[in-house]
């Protein structure tokens, strides 16, 4: 096998030999195409802020057909690269612009520099761009070789290699946010950067990586619901964006105070007691920063043992469920346990998780207020909306689905003080102001509809019955993720049928597959993710079953 490096090559080349065929995959050892639209845009941005792109790998093929000698580059490594630079040119999508920053949130000192290309297509680019990009240039290595092993040994070497985690690449990311990121997680080859006790010393955790990746997470989640009132997805694309947006990020910020704050009351609570899982991390950074502004001092002396009885409870409720067996804590399984293991960093699923963790461990720890004019402490409003997803109940009751604002929302005793009543989560109900009941006939009909929509262990309202038991509609994308693997499929002549690499067959219901993948009985509504014909996002399938 004989390898030239060639240095000569610009981008306007291997745009050519694509558009005239001689740039081929071979599909036999080739992945295909995988790279979103986002990482194409991002890749041709890079491009054009003159970053160096890396080396293209090209098996060089030389061919006779009636007498005329072609050459043919048969593609090793530079395939998902190559493909964004054809498309683009040939007008399938436009860049990003800087200046939108509803479309993506580059940093500032991005956003505050010209970017002549930004939003265009190809064919919007001014002249000089367009010569620019062409005229980039590439290194390849053109490889000259008969054994096809050898190009296959070849790729599996270039393929071989460990690539960098998504978190790995954040650390690179410009910005006094990623320093502190470092420092909260710990990174050992960084100077002064081991990292907190929380993350070192309490979490049950793997690698530094992981560890950091977990305090950007829960940095980002106590960000968004302390200033925006509401949950997020902590997936990888969430989190790079929220790395964008604070770039100007302060560590002498009070929330970035408040967040070292909380690390020291949880520390000071649980080392030297068992170490916790990340989900825990997250609930109990939460639930004490809604905590301990609230109540009297004395509380972090139980927060261990609370932890652990919580523990135990949602275990035990798992190993009944697994079992079949009847169990008075199987809300431990439905409101927590399974949703650890199913859709974990989607909003809605951290929502319903925090919620019921917080009554149960209120609950379990009894706290004493430090100031108890008010009818319900701010962790108790906080339960009671992210129970009742932001919507008010009387309006539900009338069957209507409005929001309410976090700064205008009230908290209705559905048993009111004077009949006996009492100021805890299980009596409230989230409602506007003008929806409050105040007249007795009002009070006793929504105490009426409470009761009857609460027959069940938690006193959270059913809403709606289920409106459908069917699975959607044809050509519907399914997906699970299980133990660190990605189950897909699709929806045809009203089965889900997996993928051949999944290798399970085709089911009538969501819960048969997550019973052939799960290897137990589990609400398969809850297990998988939809995305509908003809729609970009992708939902739980339980959000689509109860849609209007």
């Amino acid at each position: 096998m004989e390898i030239e490096v060639n240095t000569d090559w610009t981008v306007g080349n291997l745009i050519d030999l694509q558009r005239n065929s001689f740039l081929v995959v071979d599909h036999e050892y080739q992945r295909g195409l995988r790279w979103s639209l986002l990482q194409k845009r991002m890749f041709i941005d890079s491009i054009l802020r003159g970053y160096s792109i890396p080396a293209f790998y090209l098996h060089k093929k030389q061919t006779s057909s009636v007498g005329i000698q072609n050459t043919h580059y048969y593609i090793v490594d530079g395939q998902q690269r190559i493909n964004a630079i054809y498309s683009y040119c040939e007008g399938s999508f436009g860049l990003l612009d800087p200046s939108n920053k509803l479309e993506f949130r580059f940093p500032n000192f991005f956003s505050n520099n010209s970017c002549p290309w930004g939003g265009k297509r190809f064919s919007e680019l001014p002249e000089d761009i367009k010569i620019q990009l062409r005229d980039q240039k590439v290194v390849v290595y053109e490889i000259t070789t008969n054994n096809e092993n050898e190009i296959r040994d070849l790729f599996i070497r270039l393929q071989g290699g460990t690539p960098l985690t998504p978190q790995d690449k954040r650390d690179s990311w410009p910005g006094n946010f990623t320093d502190f990121v470092i420092k909260v997680g710990g990174k050992s080859e960084v100077n002064k950067s081991l990292g907190y006790p929380l993350f070192l010393e309490v979490l049950k955790a793997g690698n530094e990586s992981k560890r950091r990746q977990l305090a950007a997470q829960v940095y980002m989640l106590f960000w968004i619901v302390r200033n925006e009132h509401k949950f997020c997805d902590i997936k990888s694309a969430n989190l790079d964006e929220f790395y964008h947006s604070q770039v100007n990020f302060e560590e002498d910020s009070s929330d970035a105070k408040r967040f070292k704050k909380i690390c020291e009351v949880i520390e000071g609570a649980m080392i030297g007691s068992q170490r916790v899982m990340g989900h825990y991390i997250i609930h109990l950074f939460l639930f004490v920063d809604s905590l301990m502004d609230d109540y009297v001092k004395g509380w972090e002396n139980d927060l261990a043992s609370k932890l652990h009885e919580f523990d135990t409870r949602q275990k035990q409720a798992a190993e009944d469920v697994k079992n079949r067996r009847e169990t008075e804590n199987e809300i431990y399984y439905s409101e927590y346990g399974q949703l650890t293991r199913t859709s974990s960093d989607q909003a809605n699923t951290i929502r319903r998780r925090h919620a019921f963790f917080s009554e149960v461990m209120l609950k379990l720890l009894s706290p004493t207020r430090l100031d108890d004019t008010s009818k319900f402490s701010k962790i108790q409003r906080q339960t009671v909306f992210f129970r009742d997803e932001g919507l008010c109940q009387w309006c539900w009751m009338n069957g209507k689905s409005y929001k309410v604002l976090w700064d205008e929302s009230h908290i209705h005793n559905v048993i009111p003080y004077s009949e006996g009543g009492v100021n805890e989560v299980s009596n409230a109900a989230l409602v506007h102001k003008d929806c409050h009941p105040r007249s007795y006939r009002d009070m006793k009909s929504f105490r009426d509809w409470w009761s009857y929509s609460s027959r069940n262990s938690r006193s959270q309202p059913q809403r709606k019955k289920f409106k459908r038991n069917f699975l959607p509609p044809d050509g519907t994308k399914c997906k699970l993720e299980y133990h660190g693997r990605l189950y897909t499929g699709e929806i045809f002549k009203r089965k889900l049928v997996l993928d051949s690499t999944c290798g399970y067959g085709e089911f009538k219901s969501f819960s048969r597959a997550s019973l052939e993948v799960m290897g137990h009985s589990s609400n398969g509504w809850m297990d998988w993710q939809i995305q509908l014909p003809d729609e970009e996002d992708w939902l739980l399938a339980d959000d689509w079953r109860n849609r209007d």
